[in-house]
């Protein structure tokens, strides 16, 4: 879908490195933590089990039931098992006071028991909400000032079954377009995963999970009209994305996925797969090529098959050491053009038998294996002789083995490196993953950066009206990359924001790891157990006194700190979210808010 574009390459920012980091030294200050009673307990959906895929696993298994207002940080919300959403409004963490309701999501008694996954809702204005119920249904809320002592109840405005009846989606970013009276546009990212069969999904087995990315624009064009779908993209893949978000300019989408997405519906323009079936009418039959080709390393073969009762004398053949020109009665061309290597032509020949026409042209150069015959004819198509295909398996035998470990050297008894020599930290996913930037109305890919190196290690929204940052691990460092093409000092998509020193080496190391995050000034990065635990790694910050390292000799001007938070409840953790100020940590029973910035 990209053409012959290039993969590129994340280039780190050299000034926000430290080669020299020595590690984070734990630190015993105590953290003030605050805790308040939640509200009719969490409303927790747990995998079925239909949803036994990997891909359900990745992209619904471990969900973020906390989420913090990234227009107002001092603002959490989480949604109760009796559907309500429920503010905390933070002002003083020594006056907390119980949670207010703020929307309640209809046809509880109704949906409750259809195939769903959680609620989740996202911010993208001041004003602003967007939600998901969890079972198919999209709302666009207006909440007015959310910062304000009174309380407001926010008001639906839009209300729609966006993919389909009872197909139940997840929201994973949203994005005022237009917000100047009165016309204004919200663009939607709603991943949802969908049984397809064999026929649909073009697989060789029964049944088969597809990922969806419906990107849907929600308008109101005057202040006389209701807001509705003005635009509606669908893209698919065969595995959910870690990443994905709409552009700040809302042009195209930014996905990190192990695997490619296309755009197979667009209500505004023609969609990929009926471009390929306009392409199909329009060339000639793509399944039976003009003709085959195959070659050893002194021979090209070229074969074409003609109408039987085809005479030897309609055949013009011309042939030089660089060039071809076949036809049938000087009317109709059967290959014409330079070849990619020059050829013997006193030891090239054709013959011509019950339709049969094969042109052997012996190479100048031996051993030489040429890509194409032509140069730049898309015609031909290449078939591996058996004979070749047995020498090659040959060739490559001495790479595979059947063994689990083989002997490397006849004879010798040294193992080679297995598993065990591996730490967990050195363990990448499987698959190809990459970053890529999808154009929303060519539909093509027009940045692609490969991660095949880059470990992912968590999202991160660091501006309200921005793409959140991906965490990526670059060696044993977390670099956190804000997508942004706003400035042209920006020349791609994605530039390095902030270092997290050694994280990627810390992150991998803990196994009851379940949430990561950090806040918008990068000043701090969390990591939080399944149950109990919440560690704090601060950025390094000068010292008062330099200390000298006994090891190095060099002397150390500022230090990083590690902080552990051991929580009072031994409850599970079901949701965190990082402030500049403070850690809101949600479990099954109390909200936790951390004071990580003592002034």
């Amino acid at each position: 879908m990209a053409g012959n574009m290039c993969t590129e390459s994340l280039q780190a920012d050299r000034q926000l490195l430290d080669p020299h980091f020595d590690g984070y030294k734990l630190s015993l200050d105590t953290l003030p933590t605050y805790s308040v009673n939640v509200i009719s307990g969490i409303d927790e959906v747990k995998l079925r089990g239909d949803q036994y895929t990997l891909q359900h696993v990745k992209a619904f298994g471990i969900h973020n039931h906390l989420i913090l207002d990234q227009w107002h940080n001092n603002c959490v919300y989480y949604v109760n098992q009796q559907w309500k959403v429920i503010q905390h409004r933070i002002i003083l963490e020594s006056q907390l006071e119980p949670g207010n309701e703020v929307f309640e999501v209809t046809d509880r008694s109704e949906r409750c028991n259809k195939p769903r996954h959680n609620v989740t809702l996202n911010f993208p204005s001041p004003d602003l909400c967007v939600l998901s119920d969890g079972t198919g249904s999209l709302y666009l809320l207006a909440t007015g000032n959310r910062d304000c002592a009174a309380v407001q109840p926010w008001k639906t405005l839009f209300r729609e079954e966006v993919c389909g009846f009872y197909k139940p989606f997840v929201i994973l970013h949203s994005m005022v377009q237009s917000s100047s009276a009165p016309c204004i546009s919200v663009d939607c990212l709603l991943l949802c995963i969908e049984e397809e069969s064999a026929e649909e999904s073009q697989s060789t087995t029964p049944s088969h999970f597809t990922a969806f990315l419906d990107w849907v624009t929600i308008t109101k064009p005057n202040e006389s009209t209701s807001f509705g779908v003005s635009r509606k993209r669908r893209l698919r893949s065969q595995l959910a994305p870690f990443y994905a978000a709409i552009e700040q300019r809302g042009q195209a989408l930014l996905i990190a996925s192990e695997s490619e997405y296309e755009v197979i519906n667009d209500s505004d323009r023609t969609t990929t797969e009926e471009t390929k079936a306009e392409d199909l009418s329009a060339k000639p039959d793509t399944a039976h090529p003009l003709f085959t080709w195959t070659q050893t390393s002194e021979d090209v073969i070229v074969t074409f098959i003609l109408l039987p009762s085809t005479p030897k004398t309609d055949v013009q053949f011309l042939l030089t050491t660089e060039t071809i020109h076949l036809a049938i009665n000087s009317s109709r061309d059967l290959l014409l053009g330079s070849f990619y290597r020059q050829v013997d032509v006193q030891c090239s020949t054709w013959t011509l038998e019950n339709g049969r026409l094969e042109v052997t042209l012996a190479k100048s150069e031996e051993g030489v294996m040429w890509p194409e015959v032509v140069e730049g004819n898309p015609d031909g198509q290449y078939v591996v002789d058996a004979d070749q295909a047995r020498i090659i398996h040959e060739r490559l035998a001495h790479l595979t083995s059947q063994q689990l470990n083989p002997d490397p050297v006849p004879g010798s008894t040294q193992s080679g490196i297995g598993p065990h020599d591996l730490e967990e930290c050195d363990a990448l996913p499987e698959g190809y993953s990459t970053l890529v930037r999808l154009d929303g109305n060519t539909h093509q890919v027009t940045n692609r950066v490969s991660l095949s190196s880059h470990q992912f290690l968590f999202n991160a929204q660091t501006h309200p009206n921005k793409p959140p940052c991906i965490c990526l691990r670059h060696d044993v460092d977390g670099l956190l990359w804000q997508p942004d093409l706003s400035t042209k000092e920006h020349t791609s998509p994605w530039y390095h924001t902030a270092t997290y020193n050694a994280l990627g080496y810390v992150q991998a190391s803990k196994m009851d790891r379940k949430y990561s995050s950090c806040p918008a000034n990068c000043s701090y990065a969390v990591i939080c157990d399944s149950t109990r635990h919440v560690y704090v790694y601060r950025q390094p910050t000068p010292i008062s006194t330099p200390l000298r390292n006994r090891k190095s000799g060099r002397v150390v001007g500022q230090i990083a700190k590690q902080q552990l938070i051991s929580l009072e409840s031994i409850d599970d953790i079901l949701g965190i979210a990082c402030a500049d100020e403070r850690v809101y940590v949600l479990t099954t029973t109390k909200l936790y808010i951390i004071r990580v910035t003592l002034t």
